[in-house]
């Protein structure tokens, strides 16, 4: 009887694992599309540069992130889908680039985790839920 009731537990835990969950987001709250309103780093923008251009979507396949942007500039990565992970409070893109990263209300706060070596590599992306 107990090799019975033992058979239908794992045909049971068996059925119950479906490679579905390997479809969702990691983390819901950065579902969406997101569009860039600000850079802050050691570089120069003119007072009409339109950063709502550049965008970041993160959808509903697994750990996948559109990049949208401008025809001349990109900030995260060029336009593209690339896979990102995340871990406590850091988000990598496409496995080399390295944010932490902090969301309140609708917005969506990027810091590059800078290499202590390079002066002026420092950059903070400020989003907007879409």
């Amino acid at each position: 009887m107990k090799r019975v009731i033992l058979i239908v537990m794992l045909i049971l835990f068996s059925i119950s694992c479906t490679d579905n969950d390997d479809e969702l987001v990691t983390n819901a709250d950065l579902l969406g599309q997101w569009v860039l309103n600000d850079a802050i780093c050691f570089c120069g923008f003119a007072n009409d540069f339109d950063f709502s251009a550049h965008k970041l979507n993160f959808t509903l396949r697994k750990n996948i992130v559109i990049v949208e942007n401008s025809n001349d500039t990109f900030f995260v990565k060029q336009s593209g889908e690339y896979s990102y992970a995340v871990v406590a409070d850091r988000i990598t893109i496409d496995g080399d680039k390295k944010y932490v990263y902090k969301i309140k209300d609708n917005t969506l706060t990027m810091t590059f985790v800078d290499n202590p070596q390079i002066a002026d590599d420092e950059l903070t992306l400020v989003y907007t839920k879409n």
